[in-house]
């Protein structure tokens, strides 16, 4: 009788166990497949000027999981640490929507709206009062 308790009871707890393990699987975040992917600079535009024209380039690789990667070239928005040209970093975004968030609940955390239309990804958001529209053709 005592055996047959203990029976019920393991399969109670692994049965719960499982169960908590699903519902942790459903809620795990998946970007947008259109998001996913690298995607290279072709505009970046800040308060009037292109800072595309002027040299500096952006590469943004966005997987599935919510982790991105960056590379900036002859930075000129900041991206980099002062006096610094060329940089990379990494960290995690989440989307809601249109919109998209980097870095959420950190300092650098940063939200733009975003849509993808064939192949190109424009995210655009205010920053100091000036509209920032960045465009990215999917490499």
């Amino acid at each position: 009788m005592n055996v047959s308790r203990a029976i019920r009871r393991s399969a109670l707890i692994v049965g719960v166990g499982l169960m908590y393990g699903m519902v942790g699987c459903g809620d795990a975040f998946e970007a947008p497949p259109d998001l996913v992917g690298t995607w290279n600079s072709t505009a970046l535009v800040w308060g009037g000027i292109d800072y595309a024209t002027e040299g500096m380039s952006l590469r943004y690789t966005l997987q599935d999981d919510g982790d991105y990667s960056y590379t900036a070239t002859n930075d000129a928005l900041g991206w980099c640490e002062p006096g610094v040209a060329n940089c990379s970093d990494s960290g995690k975004f989440e989307t809601a929507g249109s919109q998209i968030t980097f870095d959420e609940g950190t300092e650098w955390e940063e939200t733009f709206s975003w849509s993808v239309t064939s192949g190109v990804l424009t995210i655009s958001a205010t920053f100091d009062g000036a509209l920032a529209t960045f465009t990215f053709q999917k490499q």
